[in-house]
């Protein structure tokens, strides 16, 4: 069974789990990699690659764009059926690596489904659609450089210290989004970076275009699944699917993609699930997703998403809410995120002291 425990990511990786070249995860080529990806899967197809799912050698790798002010990792979380938590684990994720200290922030990319906010309590005035269906700016006033609305525009501050940019609602047209729009979004990750050291995307469920390609673009892909037959089934085929398209589209980006094990009674139950899933994947495709972490079956989650407030806000000291903790420390040193310093106090003058007292 893989696992991530006492892996550094200046290291050997977990087995199946391979990043490009020997500067992995530095500032300096996150987004360069991220855009190259992008141009590499505008209007491929998607035929199926062969298995094992193949390597290219290094001169077949994408060169890298030139290398903008910072960078920072993107993780898509996604699953390969509804109903298995994946969009409250990504809230009380981001939640989870602010109390690290780490600058997280969350795109809500379930197109037209989205309920990040509802799960935060949020009402959110300005959403996603407002991004990708902007109507074009008159060149007539503006010049050839019109003012572009982006990302980090429309993100709102979220319970628990974490940024939140609100995915649309009831939309069907943001649900069936043709490849340019999809790409502004894509492209508009770069916005969050400045802000960021974690970006996390909750991508829809299944197999559609929209998430796969959020799930094929991302720095590393976390899988959620269930210890139900049907998670199982569908996060292997959501791991098929990722890998062929990784190596279809995006050839010489590795293989990189982990699991998490949600509602399991045990945590011994977690780890059963993974390793099914993974000596599945090994046979039939030659790789083998490591395991991130184990999120057992707690009432606390229920009762936080009837309160609607995260459970690590509204239940901090639940068993679940300790796999989260858990769960964010084995995310942030696989990334090899570090920890935000914290700001000494300011100096206070006499005047300040009497105040204070």
């Amino acid at each position: 069974m893989s696992s991530l425990a006492n892996v550094s990511i200046t290291g050997p990786l977990p087995q199946g789990l391979k990043y490009t070249g020997d500067n992995r995860f530095k500032p300096e080529d996150q987004a360069s990699r991220l855009r190259s990806m992008v141009d590499a899967m505008n209007g491929a197809s998607h035929a199926p690659a062969p298995r094992p799912v193949p390597q290219p050698p290094q001169a077949a790798r994408p060169a890298p764009a030139a290398s903008p002010e910072r960078r920072c990792p993107v993780v898509s979380i996604t699953s390969g059926k509804g109903g298995v938590g994946k969009t409250n684990t990504c809230v009380n994720l981001a939640i989870a690596l602010s109390q690290l200290r780490l600058r997280a922030t969350l795109l809500d990319a379930d197109l037209g489904l989205a309920n990040a906010d509802v799960l935060c309590g949020l009402t959110p005035t300005t959403r996603l659609d407002a991004i990708v269906q902007a109507p074009r700016q008159d060149p007539l006033v503006y010049g050839n450089n019109p003012p572009r609305r982006n990302l980090s525009h429309i993100a709102i501050d979220a319970p628990g210290g974490f940024r939140l940019v609100p995915g649309a609602v009831g939309l069907s047209k943001m649900a069936n989004l043709p490849v340019q729009q999809r790409d502004i979004i894509l492209r508009g990750l770069s916005d969050l970076e400045a802000d960021s050291d974690v970006v996390l995307v909750d991508t829809g469920a299944g197999l559609s275009d929209s998430v796969t390609t959020f799930a094929a673009a991302a720095d590393l892909t976390i899988v959620i699944a269930t210890p139900e037959p049907t998670s199982i089934a569908d996060a292997y085929a959501m791991i098929k699917c990722v890998a062929h398209l990784r190596a279809a589209k995006a050839p010489g980006t590795g293989f990189r993609t982990v699991l998490v094990i949600n509602q399991a009674q045990t945590k011994a139950e977690g780890e059963a699930v993974h390793a099914r899933i993974a000596a599945t994947a090994k046979r039939f495709l030659g790789i083998e997703p490591p395991l991130l972490g184990v999120l057992t079956q707690d009432d606390a989650v229920p009762a936080a998403v009837r309160a609607r407030k995260p459970v690590l806000l509204g239940a901090p000291n639940s068993k679940v809410s300790k796999d989260l903790r858990a769960l964010s420390a084995s995310l942030a040193h696989l990334l090899g995120v570090q920890k935000q310093a914290p700001q000494p106090p300011a100096k206070r003058g006499l005047f300040g002291f009497l105040r204070g007292k």
